[in-house]
């Protein structure tokens, strides 16, 4: 159950020292009250889409310009994928009982539906190339020159130079910082995809943390192309697909639901259950602070 939570505060640090890092002094507090909105938001989307729309929403609610708070959004995605980019080539080399058999046969029925994904990008392709063909076109540009298009293009336009800022100022000033977050991402998926390694311990199955790392991912990869929210049922289908090489059939069954729960369930149940807490301590305390609108007379 604590490495299921340690994720919280890894992130909520890591949100709290970029808005340091851009001069906005936005209380650990509230950083930890996006980053549980960002979980419960989450869990109501599709895996694919996941909550950053909501931690958007909810930074620029606490003074982020909008092109700040996106860069702030994809930064966070940044951080995972250099991650993974440097630990799963570092686990491959270590482990020591990888299953190449389990692999194929994931990928083989992955490439089972290539033709959908061929079929999918090819009709991706054919509109943007009509987008650009008709980009010029007469009617499209007297629309663009009227002035609700013009002020939504000035809009874009600000919220791309915002957002392109960040970056650059994290390129120049912000290395030591990406440094630190980069460590604390680190921190953050080990304790995430070692909940499986202490569990199985438990059970008295034979365990290995660095293919038990490798195939978290995995699973949690497959989950991200389910579009139930959250990965419901996918997320659990692919565990037990994949880990059944590992975990006895009397007991793969609970394993599942007991996996699913510390890195899932339980983070959304307490989640929600704080940040209602949270939002009628808000509610209560913005009412006591409210003056009267209209003061009583005196006698």
């Amino acid at each position: 159950m604590l490495l299921g939570l340690v994720p919280w505060l890894t992130s909520t640090i890591r949100v709290f020292l970029w808005t340091r890092f851009l001069g906005k002094r936005i209380r650990f507090y509230e950083i930890f009250k996006i980053v549980i909105g960002t979980q419960i938001g989450s869990a109501i989307s599709p895996t694919a889409i996941g909550g950053g729309y909501v931690k958007l929403g909810m930074l620029i609610q606490r003074g982020l310009k909008p092109g700040a708070a996106a860069s702030l959004m994809t930064l966070g995605s940044v951080e995972d994928a250099l991650f993974f980019a440097i630990a799963l080539p570092v686990a491959l080399l270590f482990t020591t009982e990888f299953q190449f058999s389990i692999l194929d046969e994931t990928l083989s029925r992955a490439g089972n539906n290539g033709m959908i994904i061929i079929i999918f990008l090819i009709l991706i392709s054919g509109m943007v190339t009509l987008l650009c063909k008709f980009r010029n076109h007469r009617v499209i540009h007297k629309l663009a020159n009227k002035k609700p298009f013009r002020i939504v293009k000035s809009q874009i336009r600000g919220l791309f130079s915002d957002f392109v800022l960040v970056y650059k100022l994290v390129g120049r000033k912000g290395k030591r910082w990406f440094a630190v977050t980069l460590m604390l991402t680190a921190i953050q998926w080990l304790c995430r995809y070692s909940v499986i390694t202490v569990l199985l311990a438990c059970f008295d199955v034979p365990v290995h943390p660095v293919d038990f790392f490798i195939f978290q991912w995995l699973v949690f990869t497959l989950a991200t192309f389910i579009p139930t929210p959250g990965g419901s049922v996918g997320a659990e289908a692919a565990f037990y697909f994949i880990f059944s090489a590992f975990i006895p059939r009397e007991i793969i069954g609970i394993a599942t639901i007991s996996w699913r729960f510390l890195t899932y369930y339980l983070q959304l149940g307490l989640g929600s259950l704080l940040f209602s807490l949270m939002n009628i301590k808000s509610l209560w305390r913005n009412v006591s602070n409210r003056k009267p609108r209209y003061a009583r007379a005196e006698p």
